[in-house]
């Protein structure tokens, strides 16, 4: 279970909330779905800005080192403008370590939505029959897999905030984190994101 917003000074950030930190939502008028996602995720930025400002509230965001090789190969910019985004006393990078990986690899079948594993075993078994072939597991490792562990291994969090539903969430379920989807971020009366409720 995920506290109220309000409470929430350990931060993660998946791969996919930078991205739509960085969008523009005007440019987004065909999916209105993605549009309003982008849209409360800035606005529950604007919370967190705003909340510091007022009250001296401080916050940490951690940003997965996957996460900054999967912005920098998106665009190389996108990492020096996430460094403006946040003060460098905001942000702290979490590396993919030894202890991360041998982790993810002992455990693989247990992190995993169950489809993934079935087809990693499929990949496998597939492919082992073949001469000279050579099975690379580690494709199959998703960045979300390490990104999630990543997280999983901090000794402070509140949340992990994503706007993956389809991958990076399931992985959260297994792994027990603490995550919010950001396009399911609890409102109030007048559409605005509601700090105080623990609705998730």
């Amino acid at each position: 279970m995920v506290d109220s917003i309000s409470t929430w000074k350990y931060i993660f950030l998946d791969t996919s909330v930078i991205i739509d930190l960085l969008q523009n939502p005007e440019k987004l008028e065909k999916n209105k779905k993605h549009q309003n996602r982008v849209i409360d995720t800035q606005k529950l930025f604007n919370y967190f800005k705003m909340s510091k400002e007022s009250s001296d509230a401080k916050y940490v965001f951690y940003v997965s080192s996957v996460t900054i090789s999967e912005l920098t190969l998106i665009n190389n910019e996108l990492f020096n403008i996430l460094l403006q985004l946040f003060s460098s006393g905001d942000l702290t990078f979490v590396d993919f370590t030894k202890e991360i990986a041998f982790n993810i690899s002992k455990n693989v079948k247990d992190f995993v939505p169950k489809y993934s594993y079935n087809q990693l075993v499929s990949h496998i078994k597939k492919n082992i029959e073949k001469e000279n072939s050579i099975v690379n597991t580690r494709n199959w490792v998703e960045d979300d897999l390490k990104i999630a562990c990543s997280a999983k291994v901090l000794n402070r969090l509140d949340v992990v905030l994503t706007a993956d539903e389809k991958t990076f969430s399931p992985i959260c379920d297994n792994l027990k984190v603490p995550y919010v989807k950001t396009s399911n971020l609890p409102k109030d009366m007048f559409d605005e994101i509601d700090t105080s409720s623990v609705n998730f």
